[in-house]
C-alpha cells in the first residue's frame, strides 16, 4: 500500500476520512449490530434448546458454535482466523468432531497450495514484472470510462492468476499516480479496482483461494459418495465468470459517474495520509534526483519528456526546480523543454510521494553516499553493489528532544559511518539549523520562474530562497560541469540537528527496528514499498523474463494436469529464491498465516455440519425454497445465500460451510454438481456491498476517500447484477456436453 506520512494521531485528511467512517460504522456496530445479533441469538437459542430436548446434542452445539463464530466476525469485528480456530477447538472439546477431523484441514493440499501461491505472487511482485506490464497497458486515456477500462484490463489479467490482495496493493500507488497524471478522479478508479480484482479471481482455478477450496471439497464429496471423479480445468470457471465480469464492468462504467464520489477531496491525499504538497503545510521535504539516459530495452519514463508529459506535479508532489548548465540563461529552459540525461531535478512533497519517485524508471537519487552503506550485518550479506541495493529502505525519523544529536552538525557526528544511514531530505523542527527557516511549499499553481544560485548545496539554496522565488517552481544554475558532478548529499554536512527535525534517510532493512527504542529518535518508521526498482541491469531484466516464463509454466502445466499445481509452485519458489528474485525472509513473510489458519479451521466446521446431520436439514430447506422454480431457482438460491454470507464472514469459510448442503441439494434434485461448484466459487467472491466484506475493499477505503454508504450505493446493485448474470450463465451453459 501507499506509504504512510508521519502525522500526529489527529492530523491529516486520511485520518479524518477514517474517523468519519468509524463514526458512521460505529453507530451500527455499537447499537444495531449487537442488537440484531441478540435477537437472532434468542431465536438460535430456542432452536438449539429444542434440538437438545430432541436428543440432538451435536446439532445443538454445532448451531450455537457456528452462530457464535459468524456473530463474532460480522458484528464484533473479531479476526476470522481467531473465530474459526476457536470454534473448531470448541467442537473438538465437545466431541462433535474427532481429532482427525480437526487436523484434516491443516494437511489439505488446497491449504498448502494457497500458501505456495502467495509466495509465488511475492516473487513475481519483487521482480517488477507486474508493474512493467501495468504501465505498458495503461497509456493516457482522455475520458473517465476509457481510464476505467484501461485500468481493468491488467487487473483482470493479474488477479486471474495471482493473489488479488497483492494485485490491489501493488496497483493502488500506480493508479493514484496515473490518475493524477491524466487528470482523473482517484475515487472513480480505486473502488472499481477492488471489485474487478475480485472478478478476476473468477476467471481461473487458481485465481482465488475459494476456487481451490471448493474444488478440493468437490473431489472429497465425489470420493466419499462413490460418484466417480470430478475434473475441473484451469479455465472452466471462466465460462460463467466471463459473462458475470462483462456485466459487472458495464455496470461500473455506466454508473460510477453517478454513484461514486468525484470530488477533489478524495484525490487530494498522497494515499498515505500526507497533506497536499500544494497546501503549504510543513509536511513537505525537498529531494534531488538525477535524470538517467535512455538505454535500449530499459524502461525510462523521464528522459526526453517534458515536465507536463512526465506529470510530476500532482497532489503531494511538485517538481520544484531543475538545474541549468553554466552559461545558459534561465530563459533557455522553457517549461516544455524535454528532460536531458544527467539533469538535476529537485522535488518537494510528502514522504510517501518522494519515496515513490525512486521507483520511477529514469530517475536516480542524486547522492553517491548510498553506495558506501554497509550491509555486513545482514543475514544475506554481499559485497556486490546490486545485491546491496535490494536491501535499501527509506526511513522517516523524528529527532528526539533529548537526542545526543541535538546541537551537533551532521559531519561532526559522522552520521553515515556511525549509524549506517544517509540523509536525503530534512524538514526542520524546533530551533534554527542552517538556513534558519523551514521550507514550505507555497502555491504550486503559480507560474514557473527562472533564477540562478551559486550556493554550496542545492537543498540549502532552496531553503535560503529569496522572497522573489519563494513558493514557485524554479530553475537553478549550478557552478559545476553538470548535474552528475554535484552530490546533493554534500550539503548536509553543515546542518545542525534540532529537536523535532524530520529526516528522510536511506538505510539498510532493519534500521527502524534497531533504533525504535534508542534515544536518537522519537519516532522511526520504514516507509512502505520503499525498496528501489530492480530493472536497472541485464540481470534484473533476465529475472523479469524468467518470472514470466515460470508464471506461464504454472498456468500451462496446471491447465493440462491440475494435480501438478502444487509441484509447479514448489519448483517456481525454488527458482525465485535461487536467482535472487526474493529472499527467504520475503518468502516467509508472504505466507499469510491468518488466511491459511482460517481456511484450515473451516474444514473442521464443515465436517461438523455434515457429521451432525445439519447438512441434510439445510439441503432440504434449500430444495424446498427452490423446488417451484427448478434448476434455475436452485442456482439463484445457492448464489444468494453464498454471496449474502460472504458479505458478513470469511468467504472461504462460507464455501466450506455451504458446500455439503449445496451438494446434497443438487444431487437430491437430480442435477449435476459441477455447475453448483462454480456458483459457490463465484458467489463467495461477490462481496461488494461493504468495506469490511473483503480485504481489498478496505485497502482502497482511505486512498479513495470513500464512506461506508459509497460501498452500499455502488456495490449493492453490483451484487444484484452479478447474481442475475451468474444465474443465467450457469443455467444456460450445457455443462454435461462440456464434460
Amino acid at each position: 500500500m501507499a506509504s504512510q506520512e508521519l502525522l500526529l494521531p489527529s492530523e491529516g485528511p486520511l485520518f479524518e476520512r477514517k474517523s468519519s467512517f468509524h463514526k458512521e460504522s460505529s453507530k451500527g456496530t455499537t447499537f444495531r449490530g449487537p442488537l440484531l445479533a441478540l435477537l437472532i441469538g434468542i431465536a438460535v437459542f430456542f432452536l438449539s434448546y429444542y434440538l437438545w430436548l430432541e436428543q440432538n446434542f451435536k446439532q445443538s452445539i454445532t448451531i450455537l458454535t457456528i452462530y457464535g463464530a459468524m456473530t463474532a466476525m460480522a458484528c464484533f469485528n473479531i479476526a476470522s482466523d481467531l473465530a474459526m480456530f476457536t470454534s473448531s477447538v470448541f467442537l473438538l472439546l465437545c466431541t462433535v468432531i474427532t481429532k482427525d477431523d480437526f487436523l484434516s484441514g491443516y494437511g489439505n493440499s488446497s491449504v498448502v497450495t494457497v500458501g505456495l501461491l502467495l509466495v509465488v505472487a511475492k516473487g513475481v511482485e519483487e521482480t517488477g514484472a507486474l508493474e512493467w506490464l501495468v504501465k505498458a497497458l495503461l497509456g493516457k486515456p482522455k475520458s473517465r470510462a476509457a481510464a476505467q477500462v484501461v485500468m481493468m484490463i491488467p487487473v483482470l489479467l493479474i488477479s486471474a492468476f495471482l493473489s488479488n490482495t497483492a494485485c490491489v496493493a501493488m496497483m493502488i500507488p500506480i493508479v493514484q499516480s496515473w490518475a493524477d497524471g491524466i487528470g482523473q478522479s482517484r475515487s472513480q478508479l480505486l473502488l472499481p479496482l477492488s471489485y474487478v480484482s475480485m472478478m478476476g479471481g473468477c476467471l481461473s482455478l487458481i485465481g482465488s483461494s475459494n476456487n481451490l477450496v471448493a474444488y478440493e471439497k468437490a473431489k472429497d464429496y465425489y470420493e466419499e459418495n462413490d460418484l466417480g471423479e470430478i475434473t475441473i480445468g484451469m479455465f472452466d470457471v471462466a465460462l460463467a465468470g466471463i459473462p458475470m465480469t462483462i456485466c459487472g464492468i458495464v455496470y461500473m462504467i455506466f454508473t460510477s459517474k453517478y454513484l461514486l464520489p468525484n470530488d477533489a477531496e478524495g484525490s487530494q491525499t498522497d494515499g498515505g495520509g500526507g497533506q497536499d504538497a500544494g497546501g503549504g503545510t510543513a509536511s513537505n521535504y525537498s529531494m534531488c534526483f538525477w535524470v538517467k539516459g535512455a538505454k535500449k530495452g530499459r524502461p525510462n519514463d523521464v528522459f526526453g519528456l517534458t515536465p507536463e508529459e512526465a506529470a510530476f506535479d500532482r497532489p503531494g508532489l511538485v517538481l520544484h526546480a531543475r538545474h541549468t548548465s553554466p552559461g545558459e540563461s534561465g530563459e533557455d529552459l522553457k517549461a516544455d523543454l524535454p528532460f536531458r540525461e544527467g539533469e538535476l531535478l529537485i522535488f518537494k512533497g510528502t514522504a510517501g510521494r518522494l519515496a515513490q519517485l525512486q521507483k520511477v524508471p529514469g530517475l536516480a537519487l542524486a547522492t553517491k553516499e548510498i553506495e558506501k552503506l554497509s550491509f555486513a550485518k545482514l543475514k544475506y550479506k554481499s559485497d556486490n553493489r546490486l545485491s546491496k541495493r535490494r536491501h535499501r529502505r527509506i526511513i522517516e525519523a523524528v529527532v528526539a528532544m533529548n537526542s545526543p544529536l541535538v546541537g551537533k552538525k551532521v559531519k561532526d557526528v559522522s552520521f553515515r559511518q556511525s549509524y549506517n544511514a544517509v540523509i536525503i531530505a530534512r524538514r526542520q523542527g524546533l530551533g534554527r539549523g542552517r538556513g534558519g527557516t523551514r521550507s514550505d511549499m507555497g502555491d504550486t499553481n503559480t507560474s514557473r520562474t527562472y533564477s540562478k544560485s551559486n550556493a554550496e548545496g542545492v537543498i540549502s539554496s532552496l531553503e535560503e530562497n529569496t522572497e522573489e522565488g519563494e513558493g514557485k517552481n524554479m530553475y537553478v544554475c549550478l557552478d559545476t560541469k553538470g548535474a552528475r558532478g554535484c552530490d546533493c548529499n554534500t550539503s548536509w554536512g553543515e546542518v545542525v540537528f534540532c529537536p523535532g527535525d524530520s529526516l528522510l534517510m536511506v538505510a539498510s532493512a532493519g534500521f527502524s527496528k534497531l533504533h525504535a527504542t534508542s534515544r536518537l529518535f522519537a519516532l522511526v518508521t520504514e516507509l512502505a514499498d520503499s525498496k528501489p526498482r530492480r530493472d536497472d541491469t541485464w540481470k534484473d531484466m533476465a529475472r523479469m523474463a524468467l518470472t514470466w516464463v515460470m508464471l506461464f509454466a504454472i498456468i500451462g502445466v496446471s491447465a493440462v494436469d491440475d494435480s501438478l499445481l502444487l509441484e509447479m509452485c514448489v519448483i517456481t519458489i525454488t527458482i525465485q529464491i535461487f536467482f535472487q528474485m526474493m529472499t527467504l525472509d520475503e518468502a516467509w513473510g508472504a505466507v499469510k498465516g491468518s488466511t491459511l489458519l482460517t481456511i484450515a479451521s473451516s474444514f473442521s466446521l464443515g465436517t461438523a455440519i455434515t457429521e451432525c446431520g445439519l447438512s441434510d436439514i439445510l439441503a432440504n430447506g434449500i430444495n424446498a425454497i427452490a423446488e417451484p422454480f427448478g434448476k434455475i431457482g436452485l442456482i439463484a438460491v445457492v448464489y444468494f445465500f453464498t454471496s449474502f454470507l460472504s458479505i458478513l464472514v470469511s468467504n472461504t469459510a462460507v464455501v466450506v460451510f455451504l458446500f455439503n448442503p449445496v451438494a446434497k441439494a443438487a444431487t437430491d434434485a437430480g442435477f449435476d454438481l459441477k455447475p453448483f461448484v462454480f456458483v459457490l466459487m463465484i458467489a463467495s467472491s461477490a462481496a461488494y456491498a461493504t468495506p469490511i466484506s473483503y480485504q481489498t475493499n478496505l485497502m482502497v477505503l482511505g486512498p479513495g476517500g470513500y464512506q461506508f454508504n459509497d460501498y452500499i450505493k455502488f456495490g449493492g446493485p453490483l451484487q444484484i447484477v452479478s447474481w442475475i448474470s451468474t444465474t443465467i450463465a450457469v443455467f444456460v451453459i450445457p455443462w454435461e456436453r462440456l464434460d
